[in-house]
């Protein structure tokens, strides 16, 4: 593991109990209708944002999906009981892992969903080949997309979608005056 990694990892150690205490197993944005006025429950957004954005890219079914950057796995869970499909996550926090094992555990899908304490960028070659690789708000944290998008293609059979959220940024021109 890179040293970058190693870092991320420390941080998501060390900060994962209060990410639980403030988005729960789901450590992602949430969805708050078309135009982000809908008021409900934040963790009810933040499923409801998987759910968009399953519509929103056409994905119906899946039977074995990668979950790269999963967290404790709140996506993974979602996704393997909606598909009912097996899901394989990583993540760089040992932390998250272990956490993310004991929610398995305790939704009785400890054989549908695996988080495993593992650089993405060192997956290696699948045992078998992916319907989907799901990546929600944790792309941003890998330099190299192109490594990246290249192994995401690599795990994904023929036919397979990709699914990537990702923090951006750009140059803002100074007329914008940001």
């Amino acid at each position: 593991m890179t040293t970058l990694n190693r870092s991320i990892g420390d941080f998501y150690d060390r900060s994962t109990p209060l990410w639980l205490q403030v988005w729960g197993e789901h450590m992602h944005h949430g969805h708050y209708g078309a135009d982000g006025r809908e008021r409900k429950e934040r963790r009810q957004a933040q499923i409801d944002l998987v759910f968009e954005l399953l519509r929103w890219a056409g994905i119906g079914a899946a039977t074995h999906i990668l979950d790269a950057g999963c967290g404790v796995g709140g996506s993974a869970r979602l996704l393997a009981t909606h598909f009912n499909a097996r899901v394989d996550g990583c993540t760089l926090s040992a932390v998250q892992a272990e956490q993310g094992g004991r929610y398995n555990r305790s939704a009785g899908l400890e054989k549908q969903v695996c988080i495993e304490y593992k650089d993405i960028l060192h997956l290696g070659p699948p045992d078998v080949l992916y319907d989907l690789v799901w990546s929600l708000e944790s792309a941003e944290h890998i330099p190299d997309k192109e490594r990246l998008l290249r192994l995401f293609y690599e795990q994904l059979r023929p036919g397979g979608q990709l699914l990537l959220v990702t923090w951006c940024h750009r140059n803002v021109p100074p007329d914008l005056g940001v």
